[in-house]
């Protein structure tokens, strides 16, 4: 620990909030891949089981095997068979709207990693401007003769430490970044066509209600 605490305070006074940047970021980095773990997405199969139980008429039965269920599709399942008695247009007004819903919870502190891969770099690079200002000023202040050439290598190397820091930071942050938002688009499109799906089996079910007491 106490090395650690020495090599920050050696790359200078950059390395603070380069050091918070990297906290918030590893902090969306866990809170993403977690949540994606625990929300996957298995539309096809829990249609299939939920369509089964709709066209036996269970649609108690349908939305207690919804219970407890992670996922987008399961809330989108769960809202249409709540309003399974609605007007379709109603039901894909519903739909679109939880469905936005659930792309917001998806995207949540995304916006987060993109100024940490954004400003660690801009951050390093003042730290080094810095520090580079430090040692001219050590230069101008020291006679040639006294100059000590350890101590101004010193100085320029802990001034490239908060560069080399920022774009540690910034590389795997970005990358992340690029992963997650990746994963939300195709979450979404995934989540559009079993919209599709969604509205058959409700829409089917009404139809039948409608022939039966007609």
């Amino acid at each position: 620990m106490g090395n650690i605490w020495n090599f920050l305070k050696f790359g200078g006074p950059m390395t603070i909030p380069l050091l918070i940047a990297s906290i918030c970021s590893l902090a969306v980095i866990i809170e993403k891949l977690i949540f994606f773990a625990r929300n996957k997405n298995k539309s096809f199969r829990l249609i299939k089981q939920i369509e089964m139980l709709v066209e036996e008429g269970d649609i108690i039965g349908a939305l207690n095997k919804l219970k407890g269920k992670k996922g987008p599709n399961a809330k989108l399942l769960s809202t249409a068979l709540s309003h399974h008695s609605d007007d379709p247009e109603r039901i894909k007004e519903v739909l679109q709207v939880v469905g936005e819903d659930e792309i917001k919870k998806m995207e949540k502190h995304l916006p987060i990693l993109d100024v940490v891969a954004m400003i660690a770099p801009l951050l390093g690079l003042l730290g080094t401007v810095l520090g580079i200002i430090g040692a001219f000023e050590f230069l101008d202040a020291a006679t040639i003769s006294a100059a000590n050439p350890a101590e101004i290598s010193g100085n320029i190397a802990s001034a490239l430490i908060s560069t080399a820091l920022g774009l540690i930071i910034a590389i795997p942050t970005a990358i992340f970044y690029s992963y997650f938002t990746n994963k939300v688009e195709n979450m979404a499109h995934e989540m559009n066509l079993s919209m599709l799906d969604i509205m058959d089996v409700v829409t089917d079910r009404r139809e039948e209600d409608v022939q039966t007491f007609s």
